[in-house]
């Protein structure tokens, strides 16, 4: 019963993750178990510890929905995250090793082809992918480690922009500059890079919170 239950936390986490469950999305415990095609125990167990990380929250007679955050909340998250996600650039381009080279370059790729399609659910996982891959090259594993825990509740936000017009190209775009700014050594430059890519989001956190409280209602 405990790998199943482990198996759905990833698959939701996954789906988090993805944009594919928002903000404000309810799980509803039948649906998931006819979903995923298992019983509706595991299902629950698995919420319960999707709650406990942080991912979902229950509501009293409503049921168990994705997580949504507070502005102070998001805002926080985000300049924590900017600023551990620069180190991670400023460590990789100090470190690197022809396998991150490469990993870093694949998932690059991954996200123009995904821009290129305008597919936001693929551009969202190529994202992720590109992100890890920094985080990765920086050969810190306490930094790895923190970085994968902010991702659980962050990476549902980061997929918002996405449905503004021309955001993915320039997520992409933004991306490539970093990149360069890694693979060419200057550590400097690549952090305070990373540091604006990712804030660029808290520019758009009222509209967003705004959003999501509606949802809430």
């Amino acid at each position: 019963m405990a790998r199943t239950a482990d198996k759905l936390i990833s698959n939701i986490r996954r789906e988090v993750s993805s944009g594919i469950l928002k903000p404000g999305d309810q799980l509803e415990v039948n649906a998931l178990a006819e979903r995923f095609g298992v019983s509706r125990t595991p299902i629950r167990e698995a919420i319960r510890a999707l709650v406990d990380y942080g991912v979902l929250e229950t509501r009293p007679r409503k049921g168990s929905f994705v997580r949504i955050l507070n502005a102070k909340q998001l805002f926080d998250l985000f300049q924590v995250a900017a600023e551990l996600e620069g180190m991670a650039c400023r460590l990789a381009s100090l470190s690197l090793t022809e396998c991150s080279v490469k990993a870093i370059g694949l998932e690059l790729a991954k996200c123009k082809k995904a821009a290129e399609k305008e597919n936001n659910i693929e551009y969202a996982m190529a994202n992720l992918g590109f992100h890890t891959a920094i985080h990765n090259a920086s050969g810190n594993d306490w930094l790895i480690e923190q970085l994968r825990q902010l991702q659980i509740n962050l990476n549902s936000y980061r997929t918002m922009p996405y449905k503004i017009r021309g955001r993915i190209q320039k997520s992409t775009d933004e991306h490539r500059v970093i990149c360069d700014a890694i693979l060419s050594g200057d550590g400097d430059t690549a952090c305070n890079l990373m540091r604006d890519h990712m804030m660029l989001q808290g520019k758009r956190l009222p509209t967003i919170i705004a959003t999501l409280e509606q949802q809430k209602k």
